[in-house]
């Protein structure tokens, strides 16, 4: 007796590419958004991005200020943990280099910090 019902046939995978889907995936074209509640929303003129911690000097920008920053576009498989994966997805936004830029850092060699 299999433990796999034989009315179990899974999602389609023949949608993708040869070796673009791990095992078990299934491909989708949308963006599956699963939430718990619903979304805040937040006015342009409250937000807020800071980097604070120990650090010598924090930094905060506002949500003008951080849309003048240099931003990047790449593309990537996202692959989830729900079994489902889009392919060739373009992201846009400012990388962690662009905001760390010029902020001094300390190194220490086996913790993992930078």
């Amino acid at each position: 007796m299999s433990f796999i019902s034989r009315a179990f046939r899974g999602r389609p995978r023949d949608e993708a590419p040869a070796g673009r889907l791990p095992p078990g995936q299934y491909l989708v074209t949308d963006f599956p958004v699963l939430s718990a509640g619903p979304t805040p929303r937040t006015p342009f003129t409250d937000w807020s991005f800071s980097i604070t911690g120990e650090i010598d000097k924090p930094r905060r920008w506002t949500w003008d200020e951080f849309r003048k920053l240099h931003t990047e576009t790449i593309t990537q498989d996202i692959h989830c943990v729900t079994k489902w994966s889009k392919l060739d997805t373009v992201w846009e936004g400012v990388s962690v280099d662009t905001l760390l830029e010029g902020m001094p850092y300390v190194r220490r060699v086996g913790d993992g910090l930078l």
